[in-house]
Parts: C-alpha cells; sequence; structure tokens
C-alpha cells in the first residue's frame, strides 16, 4: 500500500540484509505494482485519437525460451491451475515472466541479481 497514490516516476528502494530472494520478489512485486500504474495512467488516453490503431502501439514481444525445463520456465502444477482458473491467466504469466526475468541477473538478460523461477526449480529438486 505504500506505492498506492505515488507518482509513476517515484523511486522504489528495496534493501535487504543478504540481498538474493527476499529483496529480487520485492524488486519483481513493485515493478509489477508499476506496470498497472502505468498501464492505468494510460488506460483511455490514447482511444481520445480518432484512428488509431491500438494493435501497432503493443511494444511487448516478450517470448519465454521453450528450452528451457518446465520448471525453470515457472511451470509448477500450482501456477497451471491458476492459469486455468484465471480469464487471462496466461497474459498474466507472461507479465509476471517477463518482470521476472528483467529482475533476473545479467546472464538471463536482466538487471538483477537472482532468477526466481530458477531459485524455486532448484529447491524442489534438491
Amino acid at each position: 500500500t505504500t506505492l498506492q497514490g505515488s507518482a509513476v516516476n517515484c523511486p522504489v528502494i528495496v534493501n535487504c540484509q543478504v540481498g538474493l530472494s527476499r529483496s529480487t520478489t520485492g524488486c519483481v512485486a513493485a515493478c509489477l505494482f508499476r506496470e498497472f500504474q502505468l498501464a492505468a495512467s494510460y488506460e483511455g488516453l490514447v482511444e481520445t485519437v480518432p484512428g488509431v490503431n491500438l494493435d501497432l502501439l503493443k511494444m511487448d514481444r516478450y517470448k519465454m525460451d521453450m528450452s528451457k525445463d518446465p520448471l525453470f520456465r515457472g511451470e509448477f502444477e500450482v501456477i497451471k491451475e491458476l492459469i486455468a482458473e484465471l480469464p487471462d491467466g496466461e497474459a498474466s504469466k507472461r507479465e509476471a515472466d517477463k518482470v521476472i526475468d528483467k529482475n533476473g541477473p545479467a546472464k538471463t538478460g536482466g538487471t538483477g541479481i537472482k532468477q526466481l523461477r530458477e531459485n524455486i526449480a532448484e529447491s524442489k529438486l534438491s
């Protein structure tokens, strides 16, 4: 609720003693909130311009690396069940996956420290 009502350019600082999984989880949560906040700030604005093709404005081209093991893609049973229940479950997972990858390490294209899906998968395999 701390971010609620804040400006979209308000900085978010995440601090943790060790700085691995908990910090990354906090960063993912903050980024997801910002994604929704940004989308809501533009909602209805584009529709005011006559003749705009909204499909041309969609910039999200995120694709999951399907060569990865299903667990490393975040395809856990509970997630599959949740996707099946939600009306826009696939799109929601894709959005979360994009943010998780962005908060992962540089070797996986991110700017963060830990890859949460891989961390969870490794803990399930050990």
